[in-house]
């Protein structure tokens, strides 16, 4: 089993070091392009002690960011947190650029071998578009989503005498009473149409801030400058596109049969944006949980039965405090998996409130938690993280091998509804992924002026009817072209399409695993070993994936989904 307790001191850096003191940081990366580094040997402990230094800020910049998002109220975290935005990381932006610099021009690099080629494949587009003029940029723009999830965190509704967070009402929407969802969704309605305008200006700012950095860099669009700092390498914006016609083409079918099914079970004659969670055939919304802890216990023994390796891994997260699940007020919405570097351990945020989606949730967090755990020993630190759209395989594939043991939550006159809804899910998810995908397509590559407020809102309407036919927005069109403000679309611009590439790997794993579940188990676990260190097709090639996002990927693997459907 494995070392979960292994210590990982460090090395090059004191003991007392504290990597939220600028000056402190200042000096080290100053003495690192100070140093000679004539040899391979040399250059190696370089790029070691480096990586040593930049795992003490990334460590000092998680704990910190996790401390101000489960209380956006606390001021003393905002104030640490916003203390490392403006001092500490702009460093690690000009320093890594001389520093990258420094590694690539050493006649050594040439004798580095393959180990390090996507390190350095890396580094030097990360100095191709390098601009100091993007530094204080970026801490503006780290600034503005901050504001943003301030914005969100502090939402809450008043529903049936009730103050309750968006995620805590959401769990209404699960009800089988059709006017209880519709006032549920109204609520949600009302505190989201009260902060549009807000959220609109805000975005209007993250644009301009955006649409700078870009020019600054040489690049024609903000979207050519992100596929560039994404390390998008292995495919293009054309790729998207190609992408976004395949899911009209072979998903949007699939999904209008399932919302027909939909309407008929639920008696109505046209499928509202309220009746998209309940289960149809349900006279009680399913409560798989009722607290975090029985959250926690439930997945725990899902993941010890999915593989004890992983059981392993989750245990040591329940025993060392490293997750942060129950929603409450002040809490920053969504979830996440993080990682403290330097320990060498993840981190799991959430909201939950007692829905399959938390579940879901959870189960997604672990993969990534996983991920890290097995990735974790790679001399390289850098490796430890990988494209995005290879860490959400790593996520979506924990959701669906966990399928065989959803009776750790679900009774059995449900489970098959269950299982069938998550298959649904993970189908309906595409073209909602095209959408927000083509928005920013749009909105980073459109004149200024042609993409302000209403420009937004007629956009979204327009991707509404191409990838969402079926659904019926009658008195409510406002609030439907309010959609796009969604939060990746705010804090991680053009982070969205990944999920949708990752998807189609994670389906394929799931689809191995009905023949042999043990050895996609295996092969999943090989896959996620290598971290970052081969590109993008090698790392779906190892999990038993083909990496591509065309309709002759798409359209068999959701033939697989419907054919596994169990009615």
């Amino acid at each position: 089993m494995p070392n979960v307790d292994k210590k990982f001191p460090r090395k090059y850096l004191s003991p007392s070091f504290d990597a939220s003191n600028a000056a402190d940081v200042t000096r080290l990366y100053d003495e690192l392009l100070a140093r000679a580094v004539a040899s391979r040997d040399d250059l190696e402990k370089f790029i070691f002690d480096w990586e040593e230094l930049g795992g003490a800020i990334h460590d000092r910049y998680s704990r910190a960011h996790v401390a101000s998002t489960v209380d956006t109220t606390d001021e003393k975290a905002e104030k640490a947190y916003m203390q490392l935005v403006e001092q500490v990381l702009p460093l690690t932006e000009t320093y890594g650029f001389k520093l990258n610099k420094k590694m690539l021009e050493t006649p050594a690099a040439g004798q580095l071998g393959e180990f390090y080629a996507c390190h350095l494949r890396t580094a030097r587009k990360d100095v191709e578009i390098f601009r100091e003029e993007n530094v204080p940029l970026g801490v503006q723009e780290r600034k503005l989503v901050n504001e943003f999830e301030k914005i969100m965190g502090g939402l809450t509704a008043k529903f049936r005498g009730k103050e309750l967070t968006m995620q805590q009402l959401a769990r209404f929407l699960e009800e089988p009473d059709g006017a209880t969802r519709r006032e549920a969704y109204e609520a949600r309605v009302a505190v989201r149409s009260r902060v549009a305008g807000e959220l609109d200006a805000l975005y209007d700012r993250m644009l301009e801030v955006r649409r700078k950095i870009a020019a600054n860099a040489g690049f024609k669009s903000f979207r050519d400058y992100t596929f560039a700092s994404m390390h998008r390498f292995d495919y293009a914006p054309e790729d998207c596109f190609k992408f976004h016609d395949a899911i009209e083409r072979h998903v949007v079918p699939v999904v209008s049969r399932f919302h027909d099914a939909r309407m008929k079970k639920l008696g109505v004659p046209t499928l509202r944006p309220w009746d998209l969670q309940v289960d149809p055939e349900s006279k009680t919304p399913i409560t798989p949980f009722s607290t975090a802890g029985e959250l926690v216990e439930g997945c725990r023994k899902i993941f010890r039965q999915v593989d004890a390796e992983l059981g392993e891994y989750f245990d040591h997260m329940i025993s060392k405090k490293l997750l942060d699940l129950d929603s409450r007020k002040g809490k920053a919405p969504g979830g996440y998996c993080t990682s403290f570097s330097e320990e060498r351990v993840p981190f799991i945020f959430m909201n939950a409130a007692g829905t399959k989606r938390d579940v879901d949730t959870l189960l997604h967090e672990g993969g990534h938690s996983f991920h890290y755990y097995l990735s974790r020993e790679i001399p390289l630190t850098s490796y430890h993280h990988t494209g995005l759209e290879f860490a959400e395989v790593a996520s979506m594939a924990m959701e669906l091998l966990s399928r065989p043991y959803f009776k750790e939550f679900y009774a059995k006159d449900v489970l098959p509804r269950v299982l069938d809804d998550q298959l649904k899910k993970v189908v309906e998810f595409f073209p909602f992924m095209a959408m927000i995908d083509a928005f920013q397509h749009w909105v980073y590559t459109a004149p200024p002026d042609a993409t302000g407020a209403q420009a937004r809102r007629s956009m979204w309407s327009e991707l509404e009817r191409r990838f969402q036919p079926k659904l019926d927005w009658s008195g409510l069109e406002g609030y439907r072209d309010l959609g796009w403000q969604y939060p990746h679309v705010f804090a991680v611009p053009f982070y969205y399409v990944e999920y949708g590439i990752a998807q189609l790997g994670a389906l394929a794993v799931w689809k191995q695993s009905l023949d042999d579940h043990h050895a996609a188990v295996e092969r999943y676990k090989s896959g996620l070993r290598l971290g970052g260190s081969k590109p993008l097709p090698e790392l779906f090639s190892a999990v038993g994936a083909r990496f591509g996002m065309s309709g002759e990927i798409i359209a068999p693997l959701v033939q697989a989904v419907e054919k596994n459907l169990s009615r």
